[in-house]
């Protein structure tokens, strides 16, 4: 992972509210990437993972709220 897609993933990651694990993982993912210059294949691969289901997670919430204002003006 170049530094510019970690820069990116760490700036998504800290629009959204992480479970503890989460926030220990990605703390500690960045202090390892401070400290080495850049984080090991299985790092990155739960990263993205974490990445991914934090954005599909947004996406379903905000149909949901779009399906219950509509329903909620009727």
């Amino acid at each position: 992972m170049n530094s510019e897609r970690f820069k990116c993933i760490m700036a998504v990651l800290g629009r959204y509210e992480l479970t503890l694990m989460e926030k220990q993982f990605v703390g500690r993912t960045k202090e390892y990437c401070d400290k080495d210059g850049m984080i090991t294949e299985q790092q990155e691969s739960i990263l993205e993972g974490i990445n991914r289901e934090k954005i599909r997670w947004m996406k379903t919430t905000a149909r949901e709220e779009e399906v219950y204002i509509s329903k909620s003006a009727v």
